[in-house]
């Protein structure tokens, strides 16, 4: 196919070129250190996708916005995946996280000694209770059955573990605000063991919300 060849709408693959070149020309503070040949194909892709899904000619403006709307869709999501963060805190922690690992020209063994030595530290800086919980789970993989080898209530449980993992956060953020939870234990919803309908607790809560739905609805 030749660079005159119509794509859609009379626009023809140079102009599609000439198009994409002038997104990367015109929006180079997006990322000054980005690759110009990644940066120009986001640009044209986002060009040439708007144009062959509207059903009237787009004027020259247009074409532009969408691949600028493209490329900084792409400058971001390359930024987040190297750990820029999204709010207004970035300090650069994320990308420096990313890029002192990837940055050596050879592996290095610092970081899995460091966490390790810090794992360490922090278990024995936890109360026996809070160690023991931490076991427990391990060992079985289930919250019941953990309690279970505890010899306490699974609610009771529940509180212990919350309480070690916020002491463990606090602890291995040591000097800094400690991070939020995240994530989601998927064994907190087991029923294993237990006498019932067998459900988790997303499903209880799933069905929960669709009841009060249907009653909201009916009234």
């Amino acid at each position: 196919m030749t660079t005159t060849a119509v794509v859609a709408h009379g626009y023809s693959l140079r102009d599609l070129d000439a198009l994409a070149r002038s997104v990367v020309m015109n929006n180079r503070a997006w990322w000054p250190a980005g690759d110009r040949d990644d940066l120009y194909a986001a640009a044209w892709h986002g060009i040439a996708e708007h144009l062959c899904t509207v059903d009237e000619p787009s004027a020259r403006r247009d074409l532009l916005e969408a691949g600028r709307q493209a490329l900084a869709a792409d400058v971001k999501a390359t930024m987040r995946h190297h750990g820029a963060r999204t709010d207004t805190r970035n300090n650069g922690q994320k990308y420096a996280m990313y890029w002192q690992w990837a940055g050596h020209v050879t592996p290095s063994p610092e970081t899995g000694i460091v966490e390790r030595t810090a794992l360490e530290q922090i278990l024995e800086a936890l109360t026996p209770r809070q160690r023991h919980a931490f076991t427990a789970l391990a060992t079985v993989g289930d919250y019941v059955e953990a309690a279970r080898l505890l010899d306490i209530e699974p609610q009771t449980f529940r509180s212990l573990l919350g309480r070690a993992r916020g002491a463990f956060r606090g602890l291995w953020h040591e000097g800094e605000e400690p991070s939020r939870h995240w994530g989601c234990d998927r064994r907190a919803g087991a029923v294993r063991g237990t006498v019932g309908k067998g459900e988790s607790a997303v499903a209880n809560l799933r069905r929960r919300q669709r009841a009060a739905a249907q009653k909201q609805t009916a009234a």
